[in-house]
């Protein structure tokens, strides 16, 4: 059972911060670009959006404007926000209506707008860069306009069904309504644009500076630590672990390195040690000890001094 008088102290208190307002405005920015997209390109095209955005445009051209974008917008997530009061807290549901009405705003505003773009293909990458670009800006800082994302995690919470599910399902519907309303090639541009929208999101949110986790598994991990991993200035980890073929406890090291590095690694390693185990995987985003840091990202712990005054090496 919810305690919605403490919810209520919290939404109160993040009210009085300045983080909460600064996030606000990054998606008053990011509306104003989508919004812009929307109606400077989409529309003239005859593209449409990813998402409630999608269903919107959608139902938009299904009524033949007798409703505005904006309203229809709006009561698309009348139910979202009714189904998601049980299931968010009470900070991001009054901050998801804050956005939803600022897009809503900024989709009033932003009408008879024009983008002179007369190739398809050209406005399609267009549309998708800004308004990927101006929604990833708000989602990184924890930034919400409603919409899929409240009905992707009540229904995963509810009925175990991946968001993922959710997300391919509605689009999959706008994308073959786009073709049965127009042609099969508007259908192909507006999957373009949804690509490049979730890809220039998803670049925004984690950062162009993509990183890899490196676990290496030696009978020789002191060797590797001094040969291999001192030399690119990295720190690293050991994890303690046993393999099942011998039955020996075995020391895992775990280092995070950039992508120019993996190379290097790998070169050195192989001269050291090259009977070595090693698992390489993409990892989206380091915060902390020679990477980025809390505060690189927008955030501001609240605590200054850490429990502890030992640094955790990788």
């Amino acid at each position: 059972m919810r305690n919605f008088k403490s919810e209520l102290a919290e939404l109160t208190a993040a009210l009085r911060t300045l983080r909460f307002w600064w996030v606000l405005g990054l998606v008053a920015v990011g509306c104003l670009l989508f919004s812009t997209v929307i109606h400077g390109i989409l529309i003239p095209q005859n593209f449409y959006s990813a998402g409630i955005t999608g269903l919107a445009l959608l139902l938009h051209d299904f009524l033949g404007g007798k409703l505005s974008i904006s309203e229809i917008y709006l009561l698309l997530n009348i139910p979202i926000f009714v189904v998601g009061y049980r299931e968010f807290a009470l900070k991001f549901l009054v901050a998801s209506l804050l956005g939803m009405a600022i897009f809503a705003t900024t989709l009033e505003l932003m009408q008879g707008i024009v983008i002179p773009t007369k190739d398809p293909l050209l406005a399609a990458i267009l549309g998708g860069v800004l308004s990927g670009g101006g929604t990833g800006l708000y989602l990184r800082f924890g930034g919400s306009v409603g919409g899929l994302d409240i009905v992707g995690s009540v229904l995963k919470k509810r009925f175990a069904l991946p968001i993922g599910v959710t997300f391919n399902f509605v689009n999959f519907m706008v994308l073959a309504t786009n073709a049965l309303l127009y042609e099969l090639d508007y259908a192909l541009y507006t999957g373009i644009f949804i690509f490049v929208f979730s890809w220039t999101m998803q670049r925004v949110i984690t950062g162009f500076s993509q990183r890899r986790s490196v676990f290496i598994i030696s009978d020789h991990p002191e060797e590797v630590l001094e040969n291999v991993i001192r030399p690119l200035d990295r720190g690293a980890t050991y994890f303690l672990a046993t393999g099942t073929f011998r039955n020996e406890p075995k020391r895992v090291i775990y280092t995070v390195i950039n992508l120019f590095e993996l190379g290097r690694l790998k070169a050195a390693l192989a001269e050291t040690d090259p009977e070595a185990f090693v698992a390489v995987q993409s990892t989206e985003e380091v915060i902390g000890s020679r990477f980025l840091t809390w505060e690189d990202e927008g955030f501001r712990p609240e605590r200054s001094q850490p429990h502890s005054s030992a640094q955790i090496e990788v």
